[in-house]
């Protein structure tokens, strides 16, 4: 029996119904705070809900239709239950929200336009945890889990143990402070529900790639740029010329990110580099202190069922941003970020540059400030194609469909297939559709866009504009089917405010 039902099953005896759920048996006061905005129960039992940066969020497991039932901290005057394609119907009393859901996935709870819920339901299959017999436990290399030490030599000895020998290194609950750690082939790591591997807070343990300047906006100004082919060269995790890698469980990698950016250090959540065969699954990946989830020049990489929770406030905090890879998924994932949620990009950073093909984003649920399902901004491979957007909620964005070719890249093939979009984010640009050619490091070009089955629920103050360079450096074959907005279908570029260059744009079709 777990230590979880053993403490329910004694409370039980005094009398004591209600049982929490394992979310506040195993709170790491330290670094969890409980959220004095909402509350949750499901089936009437009560569930921990964190506040975390400007949003709040509850993670548990859901194994059958449940009654949710949300509670706010003052009255409820208006409220919205997102994904608005699930139609899920809600009874709002004074300071309460019920409804049900029939399935695990990612909703969001929006009350009275200003404070957000984010519902993290996972499936039963989720809390599978490895076999005790396959385990080398991270607590015999680690004196604690208190999160008090750093021991990052400690658990870098570990993950180069569990290497090759076919067995998963395992983390149970608690904090584990450590800087940069390298990741290498034939690696399985699972951290336990409650486990934290926590990001140092000091920016030394962070080094960067071959004594690299970054961008280091307090100590090095004249080096500062949002360019990623030099922005970042150090990062949490690095997998790097690896083979058959798997990150998974119910834990959170935290980055530190807050505190680690405002001493002057990018450093990615996690970067994959030159590396194959990699599954990510299940995890929560927040806080970093640039890009979250860097996948560099890299064949067969899977994220799956990960939750990543950037911090607002801190810039270039993309979600997903694979670089020159081939062969990469991202499937049924939820992202909360400062900047683009996908960004799919050639940086050449560490002049690590190839074709870019075959990227597949799935069944997501994102929020962002900046750009939601994006192509560029670095594009410095000749070709970038086969890139699919399907079946995605965007609840929050500043701008939906995004391509921005600006070094010369050729894009083609890149289809937006039944993506959803809620609300604009007031952001700079507030377009719904943003595709541009610019001439920075050359002459790109954008041939064969599909653009199918898509709806915005309203409509973006500043309309799209499609626009290249000119007739060389065009935008070439752009098909938009059943493209709807505020229910009304899109069959001209009058209908959908659709500012379309007919200098640099060429066969443009709606049906």
């Amino acid at each position: 029996m777990s230590v979880n039902k053993l403490f329910c099953l004694l409370l039980s005896l005094f009398g004591i119904t209600g049982c929490p759920d394992r979310d506040d048996l195993f709170i790491q006061t330290e670094l969890q705070h409980r959220s004095d905005v909402f509350t949750i129960s499901v089936n009437s039992r009560s569930q921990y809900v964190e506040s975390y940066k400007t949003i709040h969020y509850v993670d548990f497991t859901l194994d059958q239709p449940s009654l949710v039932t949300v509670g706010y901290h003052g009255n409820i005057d208006t409220y919205k239950i997102s994904p608005l394609s699930r139609n899920i119907q809600g009874k709002a009393e004074q300071n309460s929200i019920s409804f049900k859901i029939d399935k695990p996935g990612y909703y969001v709870v929006e009350v009275n336009d200003t404070e957000m819920l984010a519902i993290l339901a996972n499936s039963a299959e989720s809390e599978e945890e490895p076999p005790v017999e396959k385990r080398l436990n991270i607590l015999d290399y680690v004196p604690d889990n208190r999160g008090d030490e750093l021991y990052t030599a400690r658990i870098q000895q570990a993950i180069n143990d569990v290497s090759g020998s076919g067995k998963i290194l395992y983390f149970p609950p608690g904090v584990y402070r450590t800087g940069t750690l390298v990741i290498g082939s034939n690696t399985e790591i699972y951290l336990g529900k409650g486990a934290v591997l926590k990001g140092s807070e000091n920016r030394d343990d962070y080094p960067a790639d071959e004594n690299r300047p970054e961008a280091d906006h307090l100590n090095n100004k004249e080096n500062y740029t949002d360019n990623g082919e030099f922005m970042t060269f150090s990062r949490l995790l690095l997998i790097d010329n690896a083979r058959n890698v798997r990150l998974y469980g119910r834990g959170i990698i935290d980055g530190s990110g807050n505190i680690v950016r405002a001493q002057g250090k990018p450093a990615n959540l996690i970067r994959m580099r030159r590396s194959k065969n990699i599954v990510v699954e299940n995890l929560i990946l927040r806080d970093p202190a640039a890009w979250n989830t860097h996948i560099q020049y890299c064949e067969n990489v899977t994220i799956r069922n990960v939750k990543i929770l950037n911090d607002p406030e801190v810039a270039n905090t993309d979600g997903i941003d694979p670089d020159a890879s081939v062969n990469v998924l991202v499937e049924h994932c939820f992202a909360f970020c400062s900047d683009d949620n996908i960004a799919i990009k050639t940086t050449n950073n560490l002049n690590l540059n190839r074709d870019l093909e075959n990227i597949t984003v799935k069944d997501c649920v994102f929020l962002t400030r900046k750009s939601a399902l994006k192509v560029g901004t670095e594009t410095k491979a000749q070709n970038m194609r086969n890139i699919l957007f399907e079946n995605n909620d965007i609840l929050l964005c500043d701008r939906g469909l995004v391509l921005y070719n600006n070094d010369g890249s050729h894009f083609d093939n890149i289809r937006f297939v039944n993506n959803r979009f809620e609300k604009n984010y007031p952001d700079n640009q507030r377009k719904a559709i943003h595709f541009q050619i610019r001439e920075r490091h050359g002459r790109g070009m954008i041939t064969n866009v599909l653009i199918k089955d898509c709806k915005f629920y309203t409509r973006f103050p500043n309309g799209s504009e499609i626009k290249g360079l000119d007739d060389d450096a065009c935008i070439d074959g752009i098909l938009f089917e059943n493209l709807t907005i505020e229910g009304s279908p899109i069959l001209s570029p009058t209908d959908g405010n659709i500012r379309i260059s007919e200098e640099s744009v060429k066969n443009v079709t709606f049906n």
